[in-house]
């Protein structure tokens, strides 16, 4: 049974993240303090600062938790998932494009820069990466057992390219570019990867 203590310090954090969510996605990531994050939560910001050591640490935490639900749901559809691999790219992408249900393009956009120096984000920027590219290289490989992908085709390179492809997408999206436009377009892009490598 869980102590009164340990459920105290839990609900504690939660209390902590939602705070900072609330204030990232109204203020955004730079205007948004350790200070602003104590103050929400209703706790000292030395208390903020022994659950989490910087605010690229609380941001990367918030950034780990909505990702592995995304993650989550990749794993299920994988379970199920079309023979075809187009189609199973295709479908993993429609998950991954649901990050912007979790946070706006603007936080995105700070994200994005955080993650190309190292630290919190960075690390979670290549955790998220890792576990793209699995996913899309085990639908390429259901693909590949169905036949439908040749086998000279090396799939960890191909699910590497369809992977960067996807970061191109949020570059161009968090630089203000349609949304809905760009996942097409990647879509086609996807398709036409496969256009002389089927088995």
């Amino acid at each position: 049974m869980t102590s009164l203590r340990a459920r105290q310090k839990y609900q504690r954090r939660e209390n902590m993240l939602i705070a900072a969510r609330s204030l990232f996605v109204e203020r955004g990531y730079t205007k948004t303090t350790m200070d602003a994050i104590a103050e929400r939560a209703e706790v000292g910001v030395a208390t903020v600062h022994t659950y989490f050591a910087t605010k690229e640490g609380v941001f990367a935490e918030l950034a780990r938790m909505d990702m592995s639900e995304l993650k989550h749901e990749g794993d299920a559809l994988l379970k199920q998932s079309p023979e075809d691999p187009v189609e199973a790219v295709h479908a993993l992408l429609d998950i991954y494009f649901k990050v912007q249900n979790y946070i706006s393009f603007d936080v995105m956009r700070d994200f994005a820069a955080g993650s190309k120096k190292s630290g919190p984000m960075r690390d979670v920027a290549v955790w998220i990466n890792h576990w793209q590219s699995a996913q899309v290289n085990e639908a390429l490989e259901r693909g590949r057992a169905s036949g439908r992908v040749s086998e000279s085709l090396p799939l960890e390179e191909l699910a590497y390219i369809i992977i960067d492809l996807l970061i191109r997408f949020y570059d161009r999206v968090t630089s203000g570019e349609d949304s809905e436009l760009e996942s097409r377009k990647l879509k086609v892009r996807v398709r036409l990867l496969f256009a002389d490598w089927r088995g």
